[in-house]
């Protein structure tokens, strides 16, 4: 699949962006979706992100997510965690 420009991403799908950026590897697909929509079974409450798109579903977010990994904005590093792709290295893991 191709990938859009940054600038034709949904409000959700770069602020899901944003956060693998900000924390590379800490979350994966289900648990960024937990920790966005503020489910309370999410333990790690003292990211500033916790509950940032509770009016969402948890599985609308995830769906989310999995578009941008479709589109290589976002892979699955070792672990199966998410983490940005970066385009100025060519020294990624394989998918």
């Amino acid at each position: 699949m191709t990938q859009p420009p940054l600038n034709h991403l949904t409000t959700l799908q770069q602020a899901l962006l944003d956060v693998v950026q900000k924390y590379p590897g800490h979350f994966s697909r289900s648990g960024l979706a937990k920790m966005l929509v503020g489910a309370k079974s999410w333990q790690g409450r003292e990211y500033p992100e916790y509950g940032r798109f509770s009016k969402y579903r948890r599985k609308d977010v995830g769906y989310q997510v999995d578009i941008l990994l479709q589109q290589s904005y976002l892979r699955l590093d070792g672990r199966n965690h998410l983490a940005p792709v970066s385009s100025s290295s060519g020294a990624g893991e394989a998918r």
